[in-house]
């Protein structure tokens, strides 16, 4: 062990290959907002006032944005912002301005998130016809629960996708250069990340299991990674150093047979930190069928209670990819490795991994963590959205003992509602909206509410969906009305 004090560890600066200094070693993961609205998804400045006005104020040493799709037609769900082609036009790269300089509003530098679903975009979410299908490596659907009930509603929902041309990979790696651009012009300290994990578009290029290609985009490992090294070159090419850039990845898939193997996601995190182009890698793992994650259930497993202690001969493993993360180690590289601890969000249509179990909970934990040369970034996801000002009150604060320094033990409550429900591409995503629930409160100004639960949530939710629809209707009358039809006139 160091010389330093479990607090003292996670507060020491870090300075990426970039030349980025990040504060501290407490990262504020990507996590859904859902609070952007149609018809193009811009930043929604009103609610990202209170919400990352939050966050920039509570000392993270690096602010990660929620989910930002690259192409308006595919969101993983309705609420996602959107890069989308006008975004550097005004007055849309205006309020990608002000985000930024609200997330960045005390000195934390923030960095932005890019995605695509891919497959896993349901319908609905995303401004294309009723029948276009999703897009995917190949055409495999998700397979999600047994029996006719849940086949027919994820035919609904997600249906086939339909495997990709090069015309269409070739639009993909326009969008995610795009995403960066903007970034970069808004003010952003950088392009963090090229999503490339649980089950999303780059993941779906990097797993077997989705990938079964024959071009050159598919066939082998080396093929099948070859669409994130292309957008890795092309966004250095036009954002070079100080902007930042990383990826975050899969350690493995997680599936019983046909998925990415812990080796082969090895061999991809190897040739990330080896190209001198990227600045930190943030390891995950699992997609929308994993069944052997250790991270099931989590929603139902109360968070700890009691703070372990650091110890020489015993480590602290809190977070979820240790073990992998120390093989990683064994690369000796000089580019950062952020663990998370499965103690982030995704995206309300990866099924098995909203069920992941809380990670990173205590200060020791994470200090022993960076301690052991296991990773360098500590991620908070769930933490950042119900203490959210857990860094500067309780982590990095020397006044708060070691023994007191945790995150609230907490479990969602209501699953019981969830369980009723016989189709899991609906009951295992309600646990999520927990989360949702929850950051829509700190966008309205309003403190997080740790003991709603599931039932209470879905029925303000129902009311909320009666409420504007009755208003849609009276404002449609409205307008149609002669009085209102005269106003336009004139």
């Amino acid at each position: 062990m160091t010389k330093f004090t479990a607090a003292e560890l996670i507060a020491q600066p870090l300075t990426l290959p970039c030349g980025l200094t990040l504060p501290n070693r407490l990262v504020k993961c990507p996590m859904q907002e859902t609070l952007a609205v149609e018809p193009l998804f811009d930043p929604p400045l009103d609610k990202f006032e209170n919400l990352y006005s939050k966050w920039a104020a509570s000392n993270y040493g690096l602010i990660i944005t929620g989910q930002v799709q690259v192409d308006i037609r595919f969101l993983s769900i309705k609420g996602d912002v959107v890069c989308h082609a006008k975004a550097l036009q005004e007055p849309h790269i205006s309020k990608w301005k002000r985000w930024a300089t609200i997330a960045q509003g005390n000195g934390t530098p923030c960095i932005v998130q890019l995605a695509h679903p891919g497959r896993m975009s349901p319908a609905g979410a995303g401004n294309r016809p009723p029948n276009m299908a999703a897009m995917c490596p190949s055409s495999v659907p998700v397979k999600l629960g047994e029996g006719w009930l849940n086949k027919l509603a994820l035919d609904k929902v997600l249906g086939v996708p339909r495997e990709m041309a090069l015309a269409d990979i070739d639009a993909v790696a326009a969008d995610f250069v795009r995403g960066a651009i903007v970034a970069k012009e808004a003010g952003f300290a950088g392009c963090q990340q090229l999503h490339g994990a649980h089950g999303f578009l780059l993941s779906q290029f990097l797993s077997p299991h989705t990938n079964r290609r024959t071009d050159d985009y598919g066939g082998t490992p080396e093929k099948r990674l070859a669409l994130l090294k292309r957008l890795v070159c092309e966004i250095r090419e036009q954002c070079p150093p100080p902007f930042c850039l990383s990826v975050k990845l899969n350690s493995a898939d997680y599936m019983a047979t046909g998925g990415l193997t812990q080796d082969e996601g090895l061999d991809q995190v190897r040739w990330l930190v080896g190209c001198e182009m990227v600045d930190f890698v943030e390891i995950s793992g699992g997609n929308a069928e994993n069944k052997t994650s250790r991270l099931h259930n989590s929603f139902g497993s109360r968070s700890i209670s009691q703070a372990p202690r650091m110890s020489e001969s015993t480590r602290i493993r809190e977070a979820y990819f240790t073990e992998f993360a120390e093989r990683v180690q064994g690369l000796n590289s000089s580019v950062p490795i952020q663990l998370s601890g499965g103690d982030y969000l995704s995206a309300a249509l990866t099924y098995k991994l909203l069920t992941f179990k809380i990670g990173f909970r205590s200060r020791t934990g994470m200090a022993d963590a960076i301690d052991s040369g296991v990773c360098d970034l500590i991620g908070l996801g769930r933490t950042a959205v119900l203490q959210p000002d857990i860094p500067d009150t309780i982590l990095l604060n020397p006044s708060v003992s070691d023994e007191e320094a945790l995150a609230i033990s907490h479990i969602v409550k209501g699953q019981w509602f969830a369980n009723m429900i016989p189709v899991k591409v609906v009951g295992s995503g309600l646990a999520i909206q927990f989360f949702y629930h929850n950051m829509r409160r700190l966008g309205n100004g309003l403190r997080s509410d740790p003991d709603a639960s599931i039932p209470s949530i879905v029925f303000l939710s129902i009311l909320e969906t009666l409420r504007s629809g009755l208003s849609r209707t009276f404002e449609r009358i409205f307008q149609s009305s002669p009085l209102f039809a005269k106003k336009k006139l004139d």
